[in-house]
């Protein structure tokens, strides 16, 4: 069944051109549909007490598959109102192809992306695929401990993982994943948390209370590294809660 609501009062007198479909008034300006047996499509003209409003509606009805109308609500517009409207449904009309298009070219795009990172990650494995372990340990006033338990040479970089264990309760905001050589040179680096970014432009990531998240720093080049004594820094906004592990980090 389906509900027809109209702004004014609707006339009892429905007329369609077949007796498939049942039409009776529904409280003050509604009118309900209820479509017999087997159905078939059906052209009704309905009309206002005034006069002012009359239409011409078909009703088919669809497999359980498709979307149908139950509530069907009509408003009065303006002739300005009406031409907006058409002209909105024109432009929606038009559009639609091109976002349509947009989006294949955007899903090509992906995978095209998708396919060229996973080609440099395959020839980056070929050409060396090595696994480090770690042992160091350090923590900050605010009891968040710092722990570097493994390292991965791929390619010509290398991914020092840490973790980071917040025993305190406070959250600690973490703006500084920085790796540098025994004599204080800063290595380019990128940094990446597992965690949820903090809206702070600044900030990496957030470790909860009682909660370990894991990181990740890449160094590119690493091969001027080898060997060499490393030193990681994590801190907050400032330099706030420095952690500085200073032994037991080498790539070799």
């Amino acid at each position: 069944m389906a509900i027809l609501s109209f702004p004014e009062p609707m006339s009892p007198d429905a007329k369609a051109s077949s007796r498939d479909f049942e039409v009776k008034p529904w409280g003050e300006g509604s009118v309900a549909i209820r479509a017999t047996e087997n159905a078939q499509t059906t052209t009704l003209a309905l009309a206002s007490k005034s006069g002012a409003m009359k239409l011409n509606l078909t009703l088919r009805v669809v497999p359980e598959a498709e979307d149908a109308l139950t509530l069907v609500r009509f408003k009065l517009v303006t002739a300005e109102e009406a031409y907006e409207a058409r002209v909105a449904a024109e432009v929606r009309r038009r559009v639609a192809p091109l976002q349509a298009g947009l989006a294949e070219a955007k899903r090509r795009q992906d995978e095209l992306v998708l396919e060229k990172a996973e080609a440099l990650i395959i020839e980056r494995a070929l050409k060396r695929n090595e696994s480090l372990s770690l042992r160091a340990h350090e923590r900050n006033e605010d009891a968040v401990v710092a722990h570097v338990r493994r390292a991965s040479l791929l390619g010509d970089d290398g991914y020092l993982f840490f973790d980071l264990e917040n025993r305190g309760d406070a959250p600690f905001r973490v703006a500084v994943a920085q790796v540098s050589t025994a004599n204080g040179r800063a290595v380019p680096a990128a940094a990446r948390l597992m965690t949820t970014a903090s809206k702070d432009p600044r900030v990496l990531g957030v470790v909860p209370p009682r909660a370990t998240v894991r990181g990740v720093v890449v160094l590119r080049g690493a091969d001027a590294l080898l060997s060499k004594p490393l030193t990681l820094t994590l801190a907050g906004p400032e330099g706030r809660g420095a952690i500085r592990l200073t032994k037991g980090i080498a790539l070799k």
